[in-house]
């Protein structure tokens, strides 16, 4: 009985499946029309009555073609402006407001300690406590409290186990502090020769480093 139920079952389902796939209608996908019939019906709404070069805004077979500061938009039946470019409408020329990638990677290569790398591309927090933490407290521990230790602790006395242990936090303290600089650098250095980093308004950095 267990057996004939399953049975029953299973085609019971096969059943049901087939009437499902049977009766269900395959949705059809309307694309508009495409309707430009000249390049100004391409244009953004602030830009009508005005003229654009037809490298940056063109109706090409009844399609809005958009370069640099426009993306084509509603089945390229109309032209938007690109989040991270700027149109001047009095020199009639596309502004890439995008950071560069190569500077940041030369920021990077060289003042990553100072945090100019992210400070050129408006990730001002990451800068600030990239200066912080790496500049300010390896001069700290480094530069002021090492040199305090020495002089206060008596270096020649071997039986002063409390002078070995404070020297010995402060040096592997030096070395913490070094070696995450340096862990920091070459991430940083990855980062950007990668172009995997954002600029602060939450565009991409300019491709061109390879170039």
């Amino acid at each position: 009985l267990l057996n004939m139920a399953s049975v029953i079952l299973a085609g019971g389902c096969l059943f049901l499946c087939v009437i499902q796939l049977s009766t269900t209608k395959a949705k059809s996908i309307t694309i508009p029309a495409s309707q430009c019939s000249n390049s100004s019906d391409c244009y953004p709404a602030d830009l009508n009555g005005t003229s654009l070069p037809t490298k940056y805004i063109n109706c090409s077979n009844q399609k809005c073609v958009c370069s640099d500061c426009f993306y084509a938009t509603n089945s390229y039946k109309s032209c938007a402006y690109q989040r991270c470019w700027e149109y001047d409408k009095t020199t009639q020329t596309c502004n890439d407001l995008r950071k560069d990638q190569r500077t940041a990677f030369l920021l990077s290569l060289f003042l990553s300690a100072l945090g100019a790398a992210n400070f050129y591309i408006e990730q001002n927090l990451i800068g600030g406590f990239q200066l912080a933490i790496f500049l300010g407290i390896p001069i700290l521990v480094c530069g002021l409290l090492l040199p305090i230790a020495y002089y206060y602790i008596d270096c020649d006395d071997d039986n002063d186990d409390d002078a070995k242990r404070i020297l010995c936090i402060f040096n592997v303290s030096c070395v913490v502090w070094i070696l995450l600089i340096m862990m920091w650098w070459a991430a940083d250095i990855v980062t950007f020769a990668e172009d995997l980093r954002m600029s602060g308004d939450g565009c991409p950095l300019r491709h061109n480093l390879g170039n």
